[in-house]
């Protein structure tokens, strides 16, 4: 089978490696992108993204890099607080 993925982001990513270590080994890779570099900002990944690396063996890679998160809250253009969590 042959895969082309659109965007090499972190589900494209992701999806590569998840087909890869599933059998599939003709994948390609497709990012508008001319170059893959750090941009200087930091990524949330939520639970379930952790357990997609977890799937793949990657969270020691993960805790040797990221920060875990103490508590987080989103807002909309309203003066009000849609959510949070501690």
């Amino acid at each position: 089978m042959k895969v082309a993925i659109i965007g090499g982001g972190i589900g494209g990513m992701k999806l590569a490696l998840s087909l890869l270590s599933a059998g599939v080994d003709d994948v390609d890779i497709f990012e508008s992108a001319a170059t893959i570099r750090e941009l200087g900002v930091g990524i949330n990944v939520l639970p379930h993204g952790v357990r997609e690396l977890a799937e793949l063996d990657l969270l020691e890679q993960l805790y040797e890099v990221g920060i875990p998160t103490a508590d987080w809250s989103t807002a909309s253009r309203r003066p009000r607080k849609t959510a949070a969590a501690r």
